[in-house]
């Protein structure tokens, strides 16, 4: 998946977001930057399940952010 400022997003949390659309509402408003971030902090994990957990932490994170 990629957002609307152009960031690629990992299948990990690609999959979280689309399951709230109030989390990728806010995901696509954020700073290409703090995109990256979430992004970069989900891809690193290196097992599957540890991807789905970090996902699922920043997806609660993401639903609650405000500019």
């Amino acid at each position: 998946m990629k957002t609307a400022k152009g960031t690629e997003v990992c299948p990990a949390l690609a999959a979280a977001l689309k399951t709230k659309p109030n989390a990728l509402k806010n995901f696509e408003a954020m700073p290409p930057s703090h995109q990256q971030e979430y992004n970069k902090h989900v891809a690193e994990a290196k097992k599957e399940e540890t991807q789905q957990r970090r996902a699922e932490s920043a997806l609660k994170r993401i639903a609650v952010w405000k500019r």
